[in-house]
């Protein structure tokens, strides 16, 4: 029985969580089974927390150092709404044990509680019978627990955690009419058990099984270099610095001016002894060599922007920001839709698929690559809003505005009727949520899972239209679903034009027929068709 702990256990505590979230990772992303399973939010949750444990120095076990390293690496490498959230939360939880030594019941449950109210604080319209009722409800629990007595070590705490975090979990699908109807429990709060659940195997000394984490990085093709490269957008630079007596004297004030004289998007944050430094330079060299004479080094990362470019960006007609108030970047989900995104007029395009969005830290970089003071973002999707936002909060001195978009068809209809002449500001965005608010997208996708919707059976292999969380058609063809959607939309409202994106798999021949029912049926009505290569939907109906 523990009661009180140091940083070496509280690391430990948080490492055996995040394995044990490991191991059921996919049955997290499988919750999302309504209509078609996103698929991430377990992934998005594994790499949130790995990120934060990876950048705890080896062998640290000061729990200040600990839980400072960790609360600040897990919010630059959130992924996703979902591991947002979770980031915010273990941040809140880390930052309450600044300073000490050891924790004990009262400050973990301190711990709790602030790092519900961080992560309540990262969503603008927070949503109950999401992650977040799990763990306020559990953190509430745990202070009622503790005051009445039945706490007395950290195995009791975790305990009446998860006990009223199971609970709470359950009772997610009576405050989600979407849950309700799939059947299924949150998916976040599904992710939150499995992490406090392999805390209370650390507490019994229970050994988990070997898992591998199930996250492949992709690798990078460095036979696309050569001796005539030209290598133009520098390096990306970061470092865990501890700073020493016996070296050059530290003034934080002094050091941040300073600093600055060596590259841009600089991201700085320094607790007691410790400095974390992000920077995109030119000459790494010169920024290790200036940050050396203050101390040394427990973590470096230097990677070639030039090569992340070849990766994530493809070049524009015209230099980054050039004549514009401000730059636009945004997030595509396949290459078609990211060529067509650069020529309406974007800087920087990130690449993304649907279960791995950018981070914040993606979109830290890419704000760096930008010339004008002020940022446009264009995040595309729900689990992307969120990161988007995070990385705002991270990049002082600039000015970075989130669109509240969630598709790319919303962003297609969009970048079209930008002002680049625009100041950019409160109207702007408005100006892009009136764009968007006149539209209506559906997504066509095929189903993996059968279920019942509504009181409609939903088989395996069938096709969907969906509108946020709202049904509009079920088929057995792209076709009959994509022109049954056309139907009610067209009956309901008054569309003028309607713009059809065709996936991957998806054939002229269906393409074709689509356009030739509205041609047929619909005389005044304009439809245009735009081939992506996108695999995951298969027609996305953008109604004008």
């Amino acid at each position: 029985m523990i009661k009180e702990m140091n940083g070496q256990q509280y690391y430990e505590l948080i490492d055996y969580g995040v394995r044990n979230l490991s191991i059921y990772k996919d049955r997290v992303n499988a919750l999302n089974v309504f209509p078609v399973p996103d698929g991430d939010t377990g992934t998005n949750m594994l790499v949130t927390l790995q990120s934060g444990l990876n950048a705890v120095g080896e062998g640290e076990k000061e729990l200040s150092s600990v839980s400072r390293q960790f609360a600040k690496a897990v919010t630059f490498g959130a992924r996703g709404n979902s591991g947002v959230i979770i980031s915010q939360f273990f941040k809140g939880l880390s930052e309450t044990f600044y300073g000490l030594e050891a924790i004990d019941c009262e400050q973990f449950v301190l711990g709790l509680e602030n790092g519900v109210q961080c992560a309540y604080r990262a969503v603008p319209q927070p949503v109950e019978g999401t992650i977040l009722t799990v763990v306020r409800e559990a953190a509430e629990y745990v202070r009622h627990s503790l005051q009445s007595g039945k706490v007395h070590t950290m195995n009791d705490l975790i305990d009446q955690f998860l006990h009223k975090a199971k609970e709470s979990l359950d009772h997610t699908p009576q405050l989600l009419e979407v849950l309700k109807a799939a059947g299924v429990v949150d998916s976040g709060g599904a992710g939150v058990i499995y992490v406090f659940e392999g805390m209370e195997k650390y507490l019994k000394n229970e050994a988990l099984p070997e898992s591998d984490s199930g996250i492949r990085q992709k690798g990078q093709d460095y036979s696309r270099f050569n001796r005539s490269s030209v290598f133009e957008f520098g390096y990306c630079t970061e470092l865990l610095l501890q700073l020493l007596d016996g070296k050059d004297a530290f003034d934080y004030i002094t050091f941040q001016k300073e600093i600055a004289d060596y590259g841009d998007s600089l991201v700085t944050v320094f607790e007691e002894d410790k400095l974390k430094l992000h920077i995109h330079t030119a000459t790494p060299e010169r920024v290790l060599s200036f940050c050396h004479g203050y101390g040394e080094f427990l973590a470096v990362k230097i990677e070639n922007m030039s090569v992340q470019h070849e990766e994530v960006y493809t070049e524009t007609a015209k230099p980054y920001g050039e004549g514009n108030g401000f730059s636009v970047v945004a997030v595509a989900h396949n290459q078609a839709m990211k060529k067509a995104f650069l020529e309406m007029g974007a800087d920087h395009v990130l690449l993304a698929d649907y279960q791995n969005p950018p981070t914040a830290a993606d979109f830290v970089d890419a704000f760096g690559l930008s010339l004008p003071d002020a940022v446009l973002v264009f995040p595309n999707n729900k689990n992307t809003h969120l990161a988007a936002i995070q990385a705002q909060r991270l990049c002082e001195g600039k000015q970075i505005l989130v669109a509240d978009t969630r598709s790319d068809a919303q962003c297609y209809a969009a970048l079209p009727m930008l002002d680049y002449n625009a100041k950019p500001g409160q109207q702007l965005l408005d100006q892009i949520g009136q764009t968007v608010d006149n539209l209506d997208i559906i997504m066509v996708s095929q189903v993996e899972t059968s279920t019942v919707f509504d009181g409609q059976s939903i088989q395996e292999g069938d096709f969907v239209a969906i509108e946020d969380h709202d049904l509009k058609a079920v088929g057995d063809t792209v076709e009959a679903v994509s022109t049954r959607t056309i139907q009610t939309i067209l009956e309901e409202k008054d569309c003028e034009v309607i713009t059809l994106f065709t996936g991957k798999n998806t054939s002229q021949d269906t393409a074709q027929a689509i356009c030739d029912f509205v041609a047929e049926h619909y005389l005044y009505t304009e439809i245009t068709v735009v081939a992506t290569d996108d695999d995951f939907y298969k027609v996305v109906l953008s109604f004008e």
